[in-house]
């Protein structure tokens, strides 16, 4: 595994980390199809129930791919990177 970078996060993500996040993401959609379908059977309001349970697997499993991929990203609260003096657009030359 890569050595982490100066604010200790991790420098690259492993194919078994990736592997992990579709995994996740595949059984808890999974899941929610499973108990919609059963909830569905229960209270006879076929496919209402199987579709909200998909739509709740597929946000649970966009959460839980967040929390794994977010320390490999960019910090949203980063400072941009100071401009250089020829970096300059406005034109006050004259």
């Amino acid at each position: 595994m890569d050595e982490p970078d100066s604010k200790g996060r991790p420098s690259t993500m492993s194919p078994v980390t990736l592997l992990g996040v579709g995994a996740t993401f595949g059984l808890l959609v999974g899941l929610g199809v499973f108990a919609g379908v059963l909830a569905d059977k229960a209270a006879g309001t076929s496919p209402l129930l199987a579709l909200l349970g998909t739509l709740v697997g597929i946000v649970l499993g966009g959460a839980a791919a967040y929390v794994v991929i977010r320390p490999y990203t960019r910090s949203s609260t980063a400072k941009p990177a100071p401009a250089r003096p020829d970096d300059d657009v406005r034109s006050d030359t004259r």
